[in-house]
């Protein structure tokens, strides 16, 4: 599919309360659950989703929008308050209040086919464009989404026996 914003932004949009429905009220396994060392936790998911309405997305598009001289970004910490005690219920309110602001802002910036092209630079790949981060933002969605799901999906790898064979995703050595 080819980027179009206002196909995207209904993700944009859906995604806090996807898994807001998904992990609000579960018991405290469920959302702390993680597939071992050096991954990520559904709560840590969340953390990680506010960081970045913070400091990843608008920021950059508002970098690329100023086309000033100096348009590097800022490299993004994916780890930035990921182990945060606060409760999760919290989280969850903070990411929607969050998104719904950002959403609220690149609706209101009425971007053009030309404000698609307008470039910024990444620290590590150069050159993006508008079209990328945003297309890059429903993408990042989209698969915290998936990785959410497996994570939990993944708990249940040994209860469920010899089913396991019958699903791709239980099957550790398959890269999702």
């Amino acid at each position: 599919m080819d980027f179009d914003l206002e196909e995207a932004i209904p993700i944009l949009e859906r995604t806090p309360s996807v898994i807001s429905e998904l992990l609000c009220d579960l018991p405290e396994k469920w959302t702390r659950v993680d597939e071992g060392p050096d991954t990520w936790s559904p709560r840590e998911v969340v953390a990680h989703l506010i960081n970045g309405e913070q400091t990843d997305w608008i920021p950059r598009a508002r970098i690329i929008l100023r086309q000033e001289k100096y348009r590097r970004f800022e490299p993004f910490d994916r780890f930035a308050d990921i182990k945060t005690p606060r409760p999760l219920r919290d989280l969850l309110s903070e990411f929607e209040t969050l998104r719904a602001q950002n959403v609220a802002t690149l609706r209101g910036w009425n971007l053009k086919e030309k404000d698609m092209e307008l470039t910024g630079e990444h620290p590590e790949f150069g050159d993006v464009t508008m079209r990328q981060l945003l297309a890059t933002w429903v993408v990042h969605d989209l698969s915290h989404i998936a990785q959410i799901t497996r994570t939990m999906t993944r708990a249940y790898t040994e209860a469920v026996g010899p089913w396991t064979a019958y699903f791709r995703v239980l099957q550790r050595d398959v890269r999702q």
